[in-house]
């Protein structure tokens, strides 16, 4: 955690040049030190240990003992506990080059909670050093434009005995504590020339284990075993504990000068990261596999995967570190037969030059539960603690182990108590589902602010109902299930109730506004008034299901968007008249009683065989189908002036069992690469369940049967660019632990769930069309719903709403 916090001043910092020190982890402690330096610009550098760092503040006019006088403090990096001792001349070339002296240190203390007052704005503590005491005062200015990327202060002395109004300590007293020295004899002696860093050098054929052997094509990952708690040391057996990240766990592999980022499901994502491949041919080795993970810091040098998402998202992706936490092969030796206690030995001397890019990922050995309480503090994910004597045994095993932070799972928001006096709140009620039925999971009424909780009264005020939740208490007021709160848990007692449960806020999904001109309006205000169906209020999908109405309701809300994508193509519909599942049907010809503006399609199949189906022609038939169960829209990749050709290419992503959601966004990720890289323009939607569909625009020349067999090379030429992730042969078998791509739908007759058509499930979840950065920023699929989405679309537009403008010819 610590060595995460020194990115910033290790980055800053040639140590083959400098003598000041690397780094390591500190102890919790209430020293400090003022440094007298010049540099650039003289000044005095003011730093107290805090969790395990200095925190520091360069003050241009050094301290003062007069509380008149009110001094810059300018905020910097953090540095190490071992820079307290630091004195010598930096070289000239190098940051902050110039001489340092150790102007003053001690002890200091807070006069409240440190890091809480530092994030405020306003920290007082107490000084006792040899010329430094009492009182002191450090206040947050509002940083002017100017001051773009600084973090300005103001320090001063409070008014008690240590203060002297009569005369400058700076001019009394400007000798070093350490050595007595000014620091213009540092000048005058000179710092002895800067020594080489250099740990003993670690041989990997003298460590039991290795295996002299080529490098491997493939290394499969190693994955760890959920635990609940850290594990502790016994007589035989000790344990290395890690701080677990929020990244991209990934393979770098060095090869000569060729570099390969690989993911845990062994797909190539090489060129995604932009120059931080090249930074791996720096090290000295000629050939060696790293095992890590690709982050992005933020401001408290914690990884987070929103800002790694950001910056990929751009073409040259910036602020990218690669923290390496194993070695597992280098420079002709096999180390995954080697104790892990050995492996990061050296990989930490491999990595002792290497550029601030490449982070060695540090332990503690044994104090695993101080370290998960730290990463618990510090709003980390938690911890990995792995056996010091374990091999690398490339599969999940019990030797290494995640210990997640405090439960956290996503509760549907069920209804909430009233409370005038704490802000209109009192708790909310939270449940699961459960098949199609609520299962009530307590009430939670911790963690809300004042602002916030504003907002959700009113959310939750307008989706009131008269329903009932089966073992509420009565003081609970319901509500609509539409809302997913983030919940923070101890466990789930044997009652089924949240215990010790904290709020942690909404998890809603959220769209990129695209800046768009006006739509055209397909569903005009006159629709939308005239919207009728019989038992409006009938319930869908179980007692806590949707309404008709809301069906209805949703589908006019969203026409606009879906109307371009579905008018003048053949459709099924999945119908449930009953609202019950056990009497959903797919409606794929015509039938009786059709409503105006559903027209009659006639075809003939590749053996002249003549078929009837249906099409949406106008807004009125498409309103209309929800008087007749419609719930489902699956349309033909194709349109009826070209019917025996189609337009559409679609590569369904369908997961098997043990791939998770953010498993199937990365695989659609790389796979837009890879249709890009054969000319073709790839876009993509959610399917509304647990895949995704990446929907290629194509010139209507192909035969079905022509373009049905070109997808099909495709799927193959795919699923060759990552044979651990993807597999094109159906079957449940074949596909557990990986993704079928699904390239079946492109044959004649064959449909696909339409864009922004509702799928038959409990909340009404949308296969929802999406940018390709805002898919990697929704947690849950099924945030895009009924309920969501037409708001966000009227924020956002129709990401698709030029998809035909980008048709291209497939390859042959």
């Amino acid at each position: 955690m610590v060595g995460t916090r020194l990115t910033s001043y290790r980055s800053k910092r040639n140590f083959e040049r400098t003598t000041e020190p690397f780094g390591t982890d500190g102890e919790d402690g209430f020293r400090f030190v003022v440094h007298k330096h010049h540099a650039t610009a003289d000044h005095y550098d003011l730093r107290l240990e805090l969790g395990g760092v200095l925190k520091s503040w360069a003050i241009p006019k050094g301290p003062s003992l007069n509380p008149a006088d009110k001094r810059l403090a300018v905020a910097t990096e953090d540095h190490p506990v071992d820079y307290i001792d630091f004195e010598g001349v930096i070289p000239v070339g190098e940051y902050g080059g110039g001489p340092m002296i150790v102007w003053d240190t001690g002890t200091w203390a807070p006069m409240g909670d440190p890091e809480a007052d530092i994030a405020k704005g306003a920290f007082k503590f107490r000084l006792a050093g040899e010329k430094l005491s009492g009182g002191w005062m450090l206040t947050r200015l509002k940083n002017r434009p100017e001051d773009k990327g600084k973090s300005n202060w103001l320090l001063f002395k409070e008014h008690d005995q240590a203060m002297n109004t009569h005369s400058d300590v700076l001019e009394t007293h400007p000798e070093s504590v350490k050595t007595g020295r000014r620091i213009e004899q540092l000048l005058e002696t000179s710092a002895p020339s800067a020594r080489k860093r250099r740990r003993p050098s670690l041989r990997p054929e003298k460590l039991e284990g290795a295996v002299a052997a080529p490098l491997p094509d493939k290394t499969p990952i190693q994955l760890a075993t959920a635990a609940a708690a850290p594990p502790s040391d016994s007589r035989t057996i000790s344990w290395l504990h890690e701080i677990k990240f929020d990244g991209y766990r990934t393979l770098a592999r060095l090869e000569g000068k060729a570099v390969r980022l690989v993911t845990r499901g062994g797909l190539d994502w090489t060129r995604r990261y932009g120059d931080l491949p090249e930074v791996f041919t720096t090290l000295p080795c000629k050939q060696t596999v790293l095992d890590g993970e690709i982050v992005v810091l933020d401001e408290q040098g914690v990884s987070n995967f929103g800002r790694l998402q950001e910056a990929l998202s751009g073409s040259q992706p910036r602020n990218l570190l690669f923290f390496a936490f194993d070695l597992l092969y280098l420079d002709g030796w096999d180390l995954r037969g080697v104790a892990v206690r050995d492996r990061k030995a050296l990989l930490k001397n491999l990595l002792i030059d290497a550029p601030p890019a490449i982070q060695f990922s540090d332990h503690v050995e044994g104090l695993g539960e101080a370290l998960f309480a730290q990463a618990i503090d510090k709003g980390l994910e938690g911890i990995v603690s792995k056996r010091a004597d374990s091999i690398y045994s490339g599969k999940r095993s019990s030797t290494w182990l995640k210990i997640k932070a405090p439960k956290t799972g996503d509760f549907v928001i069920a209804g909430y108590t009233a409370s005038p006096s704490a802000g209109g709140i009192g708790a909310i009620a939270v449940a699961e589902w459960a098949e199609n039925d609520l299962v009530y999971r307590g009430k939670v009424g911790t963690g809300f602010d004042a602002t916030g909780m504003a907002s959700l009264l009113a959310r939750l005020q307008s989706l009131e109902t008269d329903d009932r939740l089966d073992g509420a208490p009565k003081e609970v007021i319901t509500v609509k299930p539409l809302l997913t709160a983030r919940i923070q848990y101890a466990e789930i007692t044997s009652e089924g109730l949240l215990r010790h449960a904290v709020f942690r806020g909404l998890r809603e999904a959220s769209l990129t506004a695209r800046g768009l001109a006006p739509r055209k309006r397909l569903v005009t205000d006159a629709d939308l008034a005239g919207i009728w169906v019989t038992n409006p209020t009938r319930r869908l999908f179980g007692r806590n299901g949707p309404t008709k109405l809301d069906i209805a309701v949703y589908y006019a809300s969203v026409g606009d968007f879906m109307l371009p994508h579905l008018f003048g193509r053949p459709v099924s519909l999945f119908r449930c008249p009953t609202g019950k599942s056990a009497d959903c049907f797919f409606q794929r010809h015509p039938f009786t009683g059709m409503p105006e503006g559903i027209a009659k399609v006639e075809s003939a199949n590749g053996e002249g065989e003549k078929q009837t189906f249906i099409a949406v022609t106008n807004t009125k038939g498409y309103l209309a189908l929800a008087q007749f169960g419609a719930v489902e829209y699956h349309a033909w990749g194709t349109h009826l002036d070209h019917i025996d050709k189609p337009d559409r290419i679609i590569f369904d992503l369908d997961p098997g069992e043990g791939v998770a959601w953010r498993d199937v966004v990365n695989a659609a990720v790389h796979l837009r690469g890879e249709l890009q890289a054969l000319g073709l323009a790839p876009f993509v939607k959610t399917s509304g369940g647990k895949g995704v569909h990446i929907v290629v625009p194509t010139t209507p020349k192909l035969t079905w049967k022509a373009a049905h067999a070109a997808s099909a090379s495709i799927a193959a030429k795919l699923a060759a660019t990552g044979p651990d992730t993807f597999v094109t042969v159906m079957g449940a078998a074949n596909r557990k632990r990986r993704i079928f791509i699904d390239y079946h739908r492109n044959a004649r007759s064959a449909t696909a769930v339409a864009a922004y058509s509702l799928r038959a499930r409990t909340h009404l979840p949308a296969s929802t069309p999406i940018e390709w950065n805002d898919l990697e920023s929704i947690d849950s699929p099924e945030d895009l719903n009924y309920s969501t989405l037409p708001r966000l679309l009227t924020m956002s537009g129709d990401p698709w709403a030029d998809i035909n403008t980008f048709s291209q010819d497939l390859p042959a």
